[in-house]
């Protein structure tokens, strides 16, 4: 299948943090997923997704059998189950690409409730043609830094409740912080 520039430019960026610094779609064994190092393939026992590869985790995605996962697979079920269901095909580029990478890492109805309180609007993690519309009156770069600030927010109430969650808080900062640049960027191509 092809997918969007914007989706494209969104997942690769999300690999960054689902597989971490060995993301290399081209490297060998990626695209039949058989390199469990370059596929970011874990099994870490604190991890609540369980088996993960390609950032797709078990628990969440019960019908994929996530051991013998593709890159391709992978990212017909990041199209559908996140791009799509998060109406990331309906925004501008950049909030677009945050509210997938929310949708990725805080499922998508949280991810669509950080973007409805950005805008003001009801949230209710349904993205619709309310929420779609709202989204034009405001400034996108502006929308990307409030979203992040309430992910940030999000993340450290995770920790504040469930303290054995701490290891993880650096890295989800860093995907915060990152995103951040990434998306209020004037610069950034989307």
């Amino acid at each position: 299948m092809t997918y969007s520039n914007a989706f494209e430019s969104a997942i690769n960026h999300a690999m960054l943090y689902e597989v971490g610094s060995d993301w290399n779609v081209n490297a060998d064994g990626v695209a039949d997923g058989t390199n469990a190092k370059n596929c970011g393939y874990t099994m870490d026992p604190n991890d609540p997704g369980g088996e993960t590869k390609f950032g797709i985790s078990k628990n969440e995605n019960t019908n994929v059998d996530v051991t013998n996962l593709t890159w391709d697979q992978a990212q017909a079920i990041y199209y559908q189950s996140y791009w799509l269901a998060a109406s990331c095909d309906k925004m501008p580029g950049r909030i677009a690409a945050l509210v997938f990478d929310g949708a990725v890492n805080n499922g998508v109805g949280e991810s669509g409730k950080f973007l409805q309180r950005a805008i003001g609007v009801t949230a209710d993690g349904d993205v619709g043609p309310a929420t779609i519309a709202a989204i034009a009156n405001f400034d996108p770069i502006a929308v990307c830094g409030a979203i992040c600030d309430q992910r940030a927010a999000y993340y450290n109430n995770i920790v504040a409740n469930k303290p054995n969650q701490a290891e993880y808080l650096d890295g989800w900062m860093r995907r915060v912080n990152e995103m951040r640049t990434f998306t209020t960027d004037p610069n950034s191509n989307f």
